[in-house]
C-alpha cells in the first residue's frame, strides 16, 4: 500500500536530538510530495510558533494540526482554532504552583509565558537529576525554553490559550498530576494527553491530533484508509488509531508499539523516520 496522506508526529519523530530535519529526511519528503503526489501533514503538541522555530527552509507541510488538535493549518488558511476555558488554566496553574509543577502557558499568538515569580520553581525542576527515562529532545527544550523561549510576566492572561504544558523529571510525579487534573473534569470539560513519560498537556473539549487530522482528510477529499500516520507518544494513539497503516517509532512507548501495524527499525536518534519511509516508499 502507499498512502495518500502521512501525518507525522514532530518531536521524536520528524525531529532529531537537536530539533532538526535530518538533510536525507527532508530531501525524501519534498521529493514524495512532489513526484509521487502524497500529502505530508504535521501532527504535532507543538503550538505553530514552535513548529515554525524548528520547520527547515524547502519545507511546506500540506496541512498542519497545533497543540494535539486545537489548531489546524493549511497554507496561510486557518482551518479550525480552539481556545481553553480561561477558569480552568487560572485553577490548573494555581495548582501547579502548590504542586511545585513546572508549567507553559501557549496563547494562540505570541510566545509561551510563565510567571516570573516562578522562574526559580521551574529552574528547580529542570535542573534536578535527570533519569534515563528522559529522551534528550525534551530535555533539550526545556532547558532551552528557561534560557530563551518563555516569556516571564508579572500577570498571566488567561484567555486566548491553546494549552497548558506541565513537565517534571519524576514520571510518577506527573501520572499523580493527571490523576489531579482529572478531578477537575466534573467541573471542566477538557482533554489530556502526553507525549513522554515525563509531561502533561491540557487541551480544550475532545479534541486530539485525530479530529484535527480528519478535517485535513476532508480538505483533501481523502479517508483514513488513504492515511499512513507514524508516532511516538500517547498523544499519538488517536491519530495511529485513525490511521489506516500505523507505524510507532523505535522509541516509542510500549503503549504505543501494541496498537500499530509497523515499528520503525530505527529511533528518531539514528534517522529511524528516514530509513522507514525510504524503504516502505520506493
Amino acid at each position: 500500500m502507499i498512502p495518500k496522506a502521512i501525518a507525522l508526529d514532530m518531536d521524536g519523530t520528524l525531529l532529531n536530538a537537536e530539533n532538526k530535519v535530518t538533510k536525507e529526511l527532508l530531501s525524501f519528503l519534498v521529493n514524495i510530495q512532489q513526484e509521487q503526489d502524497i500529502r505530508v501533514f504535521l501532527a504535532t503538541g507543538r503550538t505553530k510558533l514552535e513548529i515554525d522555530e524548528v520547520l527547515p527552509t524547502g519545507f511546506t507541510p500540506d496541512g498542519i494540526v497545533t497543540a494535539n488538535g486545537m489548531g489546524g493549518y493549511i497554507d496561510r488558511q486557518t482551518l479550525f482554532e480552539h481556545t481553553i476555558n480561561p477558569s480552568l488554566v487560572r485553577s490548573v496553574i494555581h495548582q501547579a504552583k502548590e504542586a511545585g509543577l513546572y508549567y507553559e502557558v501557549h496563547p494562540h499568538k505570541g510566545r509561551r509565558v510563565a510567571l516570573r515569580e516562578d522562574k526559580h520553581l521551574l529552574e528547580s525542576v529542570v535542573e534536578s537529576r535527570r533519569p534515563d527515562t528522559l529522551l534528550d529532545n525534551e530535555y533539550f527544550s526545556r532547558k532551552q525554553a528557561l534560557s530563551q523561549d518563555i516569556v516571564w510576566v508579572e500577570n498571566l492572561s488567561y484567555e486566548g490559550n491553546i494549552k497548558v504544558y506541565f513537565f517534571s523529571m519524576d514520571p510518577g510525579k506527573i501520572n499523580e498530576w493527571k490523576e489531579t487534573l482529572s478531578t477537575l473534569k466534573a467541573r471542566f470539560t477538557f482533554t489530556i494527553s502526553s507525549s513522554s513519560l515525563h509531561n502533561a498537556e491540557i487541551m480544550e473539549g475532545k479534541v486530539t491530533k485525530a479530529s484535527g487530522i480528519t478535517k485535513l482528510l476532508e480538505e483533501f477529499h481523502l479517508s483514513p484508509e488513504d492515511l499512513m500516520a507514524i508516532g511516538d507518544g500517547e498523544n499519538d494513539l488517536p491519530m495511529l488509531e485513525l490511521a489506516g497503516w500505523s507505524v510507532a517509532m523505535q522509541n516509542a512507548e510500549d503503549i504505543v508499539k501494541r496498537t500499530v501495524d509497523e515499528v520503525t527499525k530505527y529511533t528518531y536518534e539514528e534517522n529511524g523516520l528516514y530509513s522507514f519511509l525510504s524503504e516502505k516508499l520506493k
